[in-house]
């Protein structure tokens, strides 16, 4: 009988371990700039209704988040509190092209965290109009990773969507040129970071056009190159900042959740110790 109700309170400590680490549920608030950006031949709800399909997928995609999302369409900044930047592409048919006007203004007040992703892959276009949100390993998987990984850092993480100079950003270590390109590649280094997760070099190709920027590092203590423009080695078409390459895309759990967590283990093992001490003294 001892040994059972021990057992039983060890049963509640881990029950209300794993209660605790649930909880924290992987909430990242996504603040996503759209500059009032439509797709070519409809309206701008088809942009939203992407953002939406996200929204919709990221509980299910590795890292198992849920996402809260606020449309910056265009005036001043939205206040939040928010973990991830994205921002809309440049790139593609748009039907309304995207004014940068405002992010570009509001862009030295802002201060951006330790994850920070810049790509010449115009992945929003492409999830609306060609690949599409089909496969995982495409366009979707992609903006899922990406942002999953930026908003899993400490502050304002960004995800740069088909180049970032027209943002407003200031960034250094690298330099940012033009491209046109359909062959993405994803090294044998990188293939296995969280970031590239169900990704291959197949799935980031053959966009017509999967590429449209690229970039060079200047410095390697401040980015590195996850995909390569073709077989090169020194022109990618996707770098991410040095320190958080590697990084988990599921948010730390809140400081809150853990204290929780481990409440409800002392609480199971207290209630364990009761029952033992009842048990003894009856």
């Amino acid at each position: 009988m001892k040994n059972a109700v021990i057992r039983f309170g060890l049963a509640a400590a881990l029950f209300g371990l794993i209660a605790g680490a649930q909880a924290k549920a992987g909430n990242i608030n996504v603040l996503w700039y759209t500059g009032g950006v439509a797709s070519s031949g409809t309206y701008f709800s088809s942009y939203q209704n992407m953002v939406n399909d996200l929204v919709a997928s990221a509980p299910g995609a590795p890292g198992g988040n849920t996402w809260n999302v606020t449309f910056w369409n265009s005036g001043a900044r939205p206040t939040g509190d928010f973990n991830a930047l994205v921002t809309v592409s440049p790139e593609g048919g748009w039907n309304t092209n995207p004014s940068f006007a405002p992010l570009a203004t509001a862009a030295p007040g802002i201060t951006l965290g330790d994850r920070i992703m810049l790509t010449g892959q115009d992945a929003d276009w492409h999830e609306i109009n060609g690949p599409g949100p089909g496969s995982f390993n495409g366009p979707k998987g992609f903006l899922l990773d990406a942002i999953n990984l930026a908003g899993s850092g400490t502050g304002l993480g960004a995800v740069f969507l088909g180049g970032y100079t027209q943002t407003g950003f200031v960034l250094t270590g690298l330099t940012e040129g033009t491209t046109g390109s359909n062959d993405v590649r994803i090294p044998a280094a990188y293939a296995s970071f969280p970031i590239n997760t169900g990704l291959t070099s197949a799935g980031l190709s053959g966009w017509n056009t999967s590429a449209h920027d690229f970039y060079t590092i200047t410095d390697t203590s401040k980015w590195v190159g996850i995909n390569t423009l073709g077989a090169s080695t020194t022109q990618f078409v996707t770098i991410v900042s040095a320190g958080s390459a590697g990084g988990d895309i599921t948010p730390s759990p809140e400081p809150s959740t853990v204290v929780s967590a481990g409440v409800a283990v002392l609480f199971g093992i207290g209630y364990g110790w009761r029952r033992r001490k009842a048990k003894a003294t009856a």
